[in-house]
């Protein structure tokens, strides 16, 4: 059999190439009834009464890592499907399949390919799923659409609008590393060893607490999800607001990776703004005060880090004790694709210099009655 240079590009190899070598490449599970190569696929999944599907799709491009040099494709392809894998965990579900759309330049390689389906396929077993399908076309620059597909116990199905009044807001992992680690890599810091291995790392695995998430949706303990892909700002923003509520937190609980507070502090980034980059992939939860030990008890087990940052309040205001111990309301600061300029600057680059994240004072009134409980 003829082997093909990886080298050569898709407008050499063309489309029904590129198609049969990923079709070819890939591992059919025997859930994928009758395999690839048909109009649809027919997955062996079966939903019972008390259960729903669980659907999200979501565009990415090349990451940050890839582009430095730091892993190969397969880094492009994890990050692809743990992107949208990331929101059915979140909402409580269990992901079950993925569907991959790939929108290629005519000048790719075929060694691009095979190793982005590898990481698709390695990322997609990861996370207990199966690749069932997907389409290709071409364009004038890279992007992949991952359909992600899951199944959610009914009642712990974990929405936007159901926080409660009261609840802790627990933030998962550490926020902030992938926000340094770009600044610093590209920017040639000097780093020690350890620093180095560890933003590479926030880099090259930016994967969200899927072990984490899962024992969380199935002991019930939460009452909403989000996770933070647009920053913590948003994130409790939009949590607040379909929920109905107000929230307070302190900066001081941001949770920042200790070993890389000295680097934070070199740039003038305080914790607040590294929240804000939100590529760490990481959940904000609302646990009510009763959960809180369950919750700290899983986690533990887990061996994943969670974080209480303040708690949510029957109010219109969602604010913060700052590091300097004011009383403050957050500026909503979030990632938009449709309008990704701050001050002139693409979102993240004005994320790397100091920016304002806060507004006016909170009325020392408000807090006597929101912040003496503050967990």
């Amino acid at each position: 059999m003829c082997t093909i240079n990886d080298e050569k590009t898709l407008s050499e190899l063309g489309e029904k190439f590129i198609v049969r070598e990923i079709t070819s490449s890939l591992h059919p599970s025997d859930k994928l009834l009758d395999g690839f190569g048909h109009d649809a696929a027919f997955v062996d999944i079966s939903v019972a009464d008390d259960e729903v599907l669980v659907i999200n799709s979501d565009r990415s491009g090349l990451n940050i890592a890839y582009k430095l040099g730091l892993a190969g494709a397969e880094c492009v392809g994890d990050l692809g499907v743990s992107h949208a894998i990331s929101d059915v965990v979140a909402a409580g579900g269990c992901p079950k399949t993925v569907t991959v759309a790939l929108l290629l330049p005519p000048n790719t390689t075929l060694r691009f390919v095979r190793e982005l389906m590898k990481g698709v396929e390695d990322s997609a077993a990861k996370y207990g799923a199966i690749v069932t399908g997907g389409d290709t076309k071409k364009s004038h620059k890279f992007a992949m659409v991952v359909t992600a597909v899951g199944i959610a116990h009914k009642k712990n199905r974990l929405r936007r609008s159901t926080a409660q009044n009261g609840d802790a807001l627990v933030v998962t992992g550490f926020l902030g590393s992938m926000l340094l680690g770009t600044h610093a890599l590209k920017n040639n810091l000097d780093l020690s060893k350890q620093v180095r291995s560890l933003l590479e790392d926030a880099l090259v695995v930016q994967n969200p607490p899927f072990q984490l998430g899962r024992a969380f949706a199935d002991a019930g303990v939460a009452t909403a999800c989000m996770d933070i892909s647009d920053g913590l700002s948003g994130t409790l923003f939009t949590l607040c607001s379909a929920s109905g509520l107000g929230a307070i937190i302190d900066e001081n609980k941001i949770p920042i990776n200790p070993l890389l507070s000295d680097l934070a502090n070199s740039l003038n980034l305080r914790p607040m703004q590294l929240s804000l980059a939100g590529g760490d992939w990481q959940y904000l939860y609302t646990i009510p005060q009763s959960k809180l030990a369950e919750a700290e008890a899983i986690a533990q087990k887990v061996g994943w880090p969670i974080s209480i940052l303040g708690h949510t309040h029957q109010s219109d205001f969602i604010g913060a004790r700052t590091l300097e111990g004011e009383f403050r309301h957050i500026n909503r600061i979030e990632n938009d694709s449709f309008s990704d300029k701050i001050n002139g600057k693409g979102y993240f680059e004005s994320l790397t210099t100091p920016i304002s994240c806060f507004g006016s004072s909170i009325d020392s009134k408000i807090i006597e009655h929101t912040f003496l409980n503050l967990v």
